[in-house]
């Protein structure tokens, strides 16, 4: 199997939050030797391995280090320690509709969307016809998209997505901000023949999609990796500790 992507004893440091102080402040503080506000740990130690066509499941509660560790393989950030290596080209879809803009039309934000990731805008108008039906707004391309509901932005963004090219797909909670019907089409993309060879990294709260789609799950706690393997084993592990049948470190 080809590597896609190597994660090797990665760490992620942010600095502390806390109000911008003043030339005084800080001349004072060094003057008198105070300690250092201590830095963020957002990820700790984490190691992976995610070979061609494998898909994986990142799980864990807000706040566990997911959106970071996949802007740290999108290279979006570097980590404070260790190697993040990935082959081929990739996306990083974080927040679907994120580019789109009220005032323009469905049809004006369907090329936008798709050439904010690199999908040619004579692409894009060919393929407007089959992206409406699938985000159900035909007759509607001439539409603002102010006029829009939230959940019928995000089915419009899928149906944009769908039609990147890349070898990596890395997505943030694509999958929440649609309906019964919107995940059902989704899950329709990701089964596809078309993408058995793409590799997919999936942030997500939705434990069915994991066990379903996913070869692997990782389980993030608090920048902490409590497992990588199988997505079923790794599912199992999480719901257990979220129904306190399994202690997290730090809460016992």
């Amino acid at each position: 199997m080809e590597r896609v992507v190597s994660v090797d004893s990665v760490w992620r440091e942010f600095p502390p939050a806390h109000r911008r102080r003043s030339l005084f402040s800080l001349l004072r503080g060094r003057l008198e030797g105070g300690a250092p506000a201590p830095r963020v740990l957002a990820l700790q130690d984490i190691s992976l391995a995610v070979d061609r066509g494998e898909k994986i499941g990142v799980i864990g509660n807000n706040a566990a280090g997911k959106t970071t560790f996949l802007k740290l393989l999108a290279g979006l950030l570097r980590p404070t320690r260790g190697v993040v290596r990935v082959q081929g080209e990739l996306v990083l879809v974080t927040a679907l509709g994120t580019g789109m803009l009220d005032e323009l039309s469905v049809e004006e934000n369907v090329v936008l969307y798709g050439s904010f990731y690199g999908v040619d805008r004579a692409r894009m108008r060919s393929v407007l016809p089959e992206i409406l039906e699938w985000s159900e707004l035909v007759g509607s391309q001439g539409a603002e998209l102010r006029t829009l509901s939230t959940g019928t932005r995000a089915r419009l963004a899928f149906a944009v997505i769908r039609h990147i090219e890349t070898d990596v797909f890395l997505l943030d909670e694509a999958l929440s901000a649609g309906d019964v019907s919107f995940k059902a089409k989704c899950r329709q993309f990701f089964d596809a023949d078309r993408n058995r060879e793409r590799t997919f990294v999936v942030a997500t709260h939705e434990m069915d999609f994991v066990r379903s789609f996913c070869t692997k799950a990782l389980w993030l706690h608090r920048g902490r990796q409590m497992g990588f393997g199988p997505s079923d084993a790794v599912v199992d592990q999480y719901l257990a500790a979220q129904s306190g049948a399994r202690p997290l470190p730090g809460t016992g």
